[in-house]
């Protein structure tokens, strides 16, 4: 019995650890969660077309220039009357809408000749330079007419010439100002613009002995040209 017992206590500790060390055979490892799959990310919103076509279709404006030639004649009174020319340019900034700024070089001539008895002829020429600087505002612009009004302010240069039969001749000149405010009438052709000028001039060159002016109410034909 002895024996029984020893034999039986030898094999009890092998029957327990049997089923520990199956189980623990047994036993399988949890498998591990996948990482997270990272959101893709939106695509890059597309350039709007609207606003392009926009940018395409407003150009930025750029300076125009405009050259005018003109000629006509002049009357200040008495025998204050006779030619004269014009060279102007205009200069239309952006962004001034109906407003530009002249540059006028302008030209007058009064001549008159007196006969003195016993003696000859003599014959007194007064030339008259302007050069302004004219501000001009549109009032009218219709497809094939417009109308502007301006006035403008400057020096100007007037050099008399004096001559006749039984004396030497003698030149003289003054430097004085001159003031113009007129209406221009202009019938656009496309580059190309005829027009009419009128105006009044207020001004003073004062050369001593000699009381001729070529101011006074001023009538040109001219053509504009737009440059490019």
């Amino acid at each position: 019995m002895r024996w029984l017992a020893l034999l039986f206590l030898l094999c009890s500790p092998a029957v327990v650890a049997a089923p520990a060390g199956s189980s623990q055979g047994t036993s399988r490892k949890k498998p591990k969660a996948p990482p997270p799959e990272a959101s893709p990310e939106p695509p890059p919103a597309a350039p709007s077309r609207t606003g392009s076509r926009q940018a395409a279709t407003k150009p930025a404006e750029e300076m125009r220039y405009t050259l005018a030639l003109a000629g006509g004649a002049f009357y200040g009174g008495g025998f204050n009357r006779g030619p004269q020319g014009s060279a102007q340019l205009t200069l239309s900034p952006p962004g001034w809408g109906r407003f530009a700024i002249d540059v006028e070089l302008g030209w007058r001539m009064a001549r008159f000749h007196e006969d003195v008895p016993g003696s000859g002829v003599m014959t007194s020429t007064l030339h008259s330079i302007p050069l302004t600087a004219v501000g001009r505002m549109n009032l009218v612009r219709m497809a094939h007419l417009g109308v502007d009004v301006r006035v403008g302010v400057g020096p100007l240069l007037a050099v008399h010439h004096l001559s006749s039969d039984f004396s030497s001749s003698s030149v003289r000149s003054a430097l004085g100002w001159e003031l113009l405010a007129g209406a221009q009438l202009r019938f656009p052709l496309g580059a190309i613009e005829p027009f009419l000028d009128g105006r009044v001039g207020l001004g003073e060159a004062y050369i001593p002995f000699v009381t001729g002016r070529s101011t006074g109410v001023q009538g040109l034909l001219g053509v504009r040209y737009q440059l490019p």
